[in-house]
């Protein structure tokens, strides 16, 4: 903060007007420990299945990963991993062992767009593309909802709403 006040006191001594840019936005709203509780639901298939989920932030060399952990209603456990990686202003790619390719994550100021495509095992052991589209907004200074709309063959099938409040 002392060196950018310098900069532009000294900016100003030149006879230059200052610029000063808006912060880059950032995947910061998952930094640190949360918990918080969610749903998955599809009329399709009559699934409606909640869960708490606790997760933890951190930026790991030039990734911000994103560890998930979640106990389903049934008692069944899962942990996902997102490793994230800045590909330009306000734009991510992250990567989690059952997505295919790359996410895509656009970050505008308290809002994050995510959009990908999961691999999901069948019981006949055939295997399943579903299409997430996660809308993730900030709650406050602590807290972030997701609504997201799960898609196959492009027609919505299912949803996912979740909120975490960090500890």
């Amino acid at each position: 903060m002392k060196a950018r006040l310098i900069a532009v006191l000294m900016l100003g001594v030149l006879g230059a007007t200052p610029v000063l840019a808006e912060p880059e936005p950032t995947l910061d709203a998952f930094a640190g420990m949360a918990t918080g509780h969610g749903r998955f639901r599809s009329a399709l298939i009559g699934l409606d299945r909640g869960f708490t989920i606790t997760t933890r932030g951190r930026q790991a060399g030039g990734y911000f990963v994103l560890d998930q952990q979640f106990r389903f209603d049934d008692g069944e456990t899962d942990r996902r991993v997102w490793r994230f990686r800045r590909v330009g202003p306000g734009r991510y790619a992250g990567t989690r062992k059952d997505v295919i390719g790359e996410a895509v994550v656009r970050v505008e100021g308290s809002r994050i767009t995510m959009t990908y495509d999961v691999l999901v095992p069948r019981r006949d052991g055939s295997k399943l593309t579903l299409h997430f589209e996660d809308r993730i907004s900030r709650e406050g200074p602590r807290a972030i909802f997701n609504k997201a709309t799960i898609y196959t063959l492009g027609l919505p099938v299912g949803s996912v709403e979740t909120k975490l409040v960090r500890r």
